[in-house]
């Protein structure tokens, strides 16, 4: 299989391993385009915040105190907020050697803890890494654009119905990504576990459940991966 080959398969692999992400780009990005509008952002500001931003937690500080914040304290925020990001770019720099510069500079926008994630995983393969990469950013990136577009047009603030949606997405989302992160192939039946224990287990747990939720699933599904290859054995 030549090279070309390899990048697309790699591309693809990683729009389709990218698609529960999605799921939760489109609740949380939708959130960030309500709370756009009801500050008073046009839409084009909106859609270019998450474009430029592309970071959820930065982009609401933005959205609710940019009556308030100065400057200097928005870019302080940005650091400290995003510095995480160098740490994954660093990581990320060493499996994209042979990436040109330019190249690497135009897909860093594309960064983020789920397409470092998902990337970081799949560098131990035999496919094109930088390909996956790009096929996990561009398909995230898209969703959350056109949830934040879609978020601004609706124009209200998120209801409590949706809150509570919102607070099932995060810990699916760290589910599923925790099984990516494992090396499983379970990222479907961990996402319907998600949803289904969440909401069950939420209450007792408190806020806890964001990390009991993903970890648990995450051990159980591995485990059962480890049972059945012995078995295959």
């Amino acid at each position: 299989m030549n090279a070309q080959r390899v990048a697309r398969k790699s591309f693809l692999q990683g729009c389709r391993d990218s698609l529960p992400v999605c799921l939760t780009f489109l609740f949380l990005f939708s959130s960030i385009g309500a709370l756009a509008s009801k500050a008073g952002f046009s839409l084009l500001q909106a859609t270019a915040m998450t474009l430029t931003v592309h970071a959820a937690p930065l982009q609401a500080l933005i959205v609710q105190q940019s009556d308030t914040l100065g400057v200097a304290a928005l870019l302080v925020a940005t650091v400290l907020v995003n510095f995480r990001f160098v740490i994954m770019s660093s990581v990320l720099a060493e499996q994209f050697q042979h990436i040109s510069l330019g190249r690497s500079l135009l897909s860093a926008q594309l960064l983020s803890i789920s397409t470092f994630t998902l990337s970081n995983r799949c560098s131990t393969g035999p496919g094109d890494a930088y390909a996956y990469y790009l096929g996990c950013g561009i398909t995230t990136l898209g969703c959350a654009i056109a949830a934040t577009a879609a978020g601004h047009l609706i124009g209200a603030s998120p209801s409590a119905q949706l809150a509570q949606l919102v607070a099932i997405i995060l810990p699916v989302h760290f589910t599923a990504l925790a099984c990516h992160a494992a090396g499983g192939n379970r990222a479907l039946q961990a996402t319907v576990a998600g949803f289904v224990l969440t909401p069950l287990i939420g209450g007792p747990l408190g806020s806890l459940h964001v990390l009991v939720v993903p970890l648990g699933i995450a051990a159980l599904l591995c485990a059962m991966d480890a049972h059945s290859q012995g078995d295959a054995s």
